[in-house]
């Protein structure tokens, strides 16, 4: 039994480790508007070469998986790759560093958070299951909620895995577009990009949380009905 434990706490060790050096790396390369758009001229330049589109989905991955917000690759991928291809791209990209991410902090989390939490983590993670995907549907929309802290957070909890992956995929498409077109306009010239991205991503989001309330809003019609 307590070695067990002691092999839980090394693992969500490892795992707070991973997190905080994330967290480093993010805060070393904080770039300003001026900033990104140096950058993205120069990722623009990568463009033709035949490796490039592997690589970009090999780093995403990578990242994603490890807790490295996103937001700076997604925002080579509308520089390299322009809207449409870069918004596929990254969209894929991040579904897969939202998988990766999930499953890292269930493996090396899950064990000690059992083991601190008890019966209670149990019933945290069948409230959660309930109403899984519509949780991370608007969690995924909501753009001050960081994507990593949700992948993480799903993993340490337990959230059933198919709820997660699909609330995922449909909330993230939106953000994913508008970031991706800010970069992809930003490097064409077009004026107020950052504006009419966040309108856009605004007006999708908030249509697919309106969206989310529906199977809550139809069953207690039904409800009422009998």
């Amino acid at each position: 039994m307590q070695r067990a434990t002691v092999k839980a706490s090394a693992k969500l060790g490892l795992l707070v480790i991973i997190l905080v050096a994330s967290f480093g790396f993010v805060h070393h390369l904080e770039l300003t508007h001026g900033g990104i758009k140096a950058f993205a001229e120069q990722a623009r330049g990568l463009r033709d070469a035949p490796y490039a589109i592997p690589l970009f989905l090999l780093l995403y991955a990578i990242a994603g998986t490890l807790g490295v917000p996103g937001s700076i690759l997604t925002l080579t991928g509308g520089a390299v790759f322009g809207f449409e291809l870069g918004t596929l791209l990254n969209w894929i990209g991040a579904t897969i560093g939202a998988i990766g991410g999930y499953w890292l902090a269930r493996f090396l989390g899950r064990d000690a958070i059992e083991r601190i939490g008890g019966r209670k983590i149990y019933a945290l993670e069948r409230l959660a299951d309930s109403h899984a995907f519509s949780t991370i549907l608007r969690l995924r929309l909501i753009p001050v909620v960081p994507f990593t802290a949700v992948n993480f957070a799903s993993g340490l909890v337990g959230l059933d895995f198919a709820s997660y992956l699909a609330g995922t995929m449909i909330g993230d498409l939106p953000v994913t577009a508008a970031y991706t077109y800010f970069a992809d306009s930003l490097l064409s010239g077009v004026a107020g990009a950052r504006r009419i991205a966040l309108l856009h991503a605004s007006i999708a989001g908030g249509v697919l949380i309106l969206l989310s309330f529906l199977p809550s809003l139809v069953k207690r019609v039904r409800k009422n009905r009998a």
